[in-house]
């Protein structure tokens, strides 16, 4: 039974043709990804928090990021690849994404 949290879901979505997964979550820091099928579009949100912990050039005013600027996830790749692995992730991150954590925020 230990391995079904690994392909269960306990996210909420806001509708059938999204999906979204939580990059990193810790107290009031943040950051999800966010996917629409239909719409065909994919950004990340990252919390005030972790905003504040970039540098200037990589903020934003609301912490959405879209596609081209994914790059952002470098920062916190260590926060994100610690979430990921911990919190039985690692199935759902695959499915979005195909590859390992490493992997995907290397290729950004």
């Amino acid at each position: 039974m230990t391995n079904l949290k690994v392909v269960e879901r306990s996210t909420h979505f806001f509708s059938d043709d999204e999906d979204c997964i939580a990059l990193y979550e810790h107290n009031d820091s943040y950051i999800y990804y966010v996917r629409n099928y239909v719409s065909q579009t994919e950004f990340i949100i990252i919390s005030h928090t972790l905003m504040d912990t970039l540098p200037e050039e990589a903020k934003t005013l609301t912490g959405v990021y879209v596609t081209m600027h994914f790059g952002v996830l470098k920062y916190f790749q260590d926060e994100v690849t610690h979430h990921v692995m911990t919190k039985g992730l690692l199935a759902h991150f695959h499915y979005l994404f195909n590859c390992s954590v490493s992997r995907f925020i290397e290729q950004l």
